[in-house]
């Protein structure tokens, strides 16, 4: 998933869209563990009104569409392969501490667009909201030990707390 997110992030600036890639795949994310997701009302989110009915923002459209079916295949693989969608590896740490900042306020952005109902969620998702609102202010601090560790393990809980919100959400369709 990684090595898209160059492409669709640069496809997203030259629409002009307001988000990041990590962005807007954690409102895909969001309103996906909702059980409330509308493909009209997250490509018009993400791309904005204007742009969606602009033959320019085509492309771009198509490869967030791609995004969108492929993160289902993932979180309906019985291997549990969901990845959030961040820069890749060789990117600085800084600016995927950034990026992977901006997807949890997406992904708690989309839990809200999807007007969820977090009283009705399993404890367990409740701590994991919680989480991710506490993740979502992350800043990279430079006396840490272990910086790259502590970012991949960030990254790993979040793939489950994904995963498990997803398949909780299906549960209780």
């Amino acid at each position: 998933m990684q090595e898209l997110y160059e492409p669709i992030n640069k496809s997203l600036e030259h629409v002009g869209a307001l988000m990041s890639a990590a962005e807007a795949h954690g409102i895909l994310c969001g309103l996906l563990c909702s059980q409330s997701f509308s493909q009209v009302n997250w490509l018009t989110h993400v791309l904005g009104e204007i742009s969606v009915q602009d033959g320019l923002a085509y492309k771009c459209e198509e490869q967030l569409l791609l995004v969108k079916n492929y993160t289902l295949e993932q979180l309906n693989s019985i291997d549990c392969e969901f990845m959030p969608l961040l820069p890749e590896d060789e990117i600085a740490l800084k600016d995927r501490t950034q990026a992977l900042g901006g997807w949890c306020e997406g992904f708690l952005f989309g839990i809200g667009m999807a007007h969820s109902k977090i009283d009705s969620f399993t404890n367990d998702s409740k701590e994991f909201v919680n989480d991710m609102i506490a993740i979502s202010k992350i800043e990279l601090s430079e006396n840490s030990d272990n910086l790259e560790e502590n970012y991949m393990q960030v990254v790993e809980y979040i793939k489950i707390g994904i995963i498990n919100l997803y398949e909780e959400s299906n549960i209780n369709e």
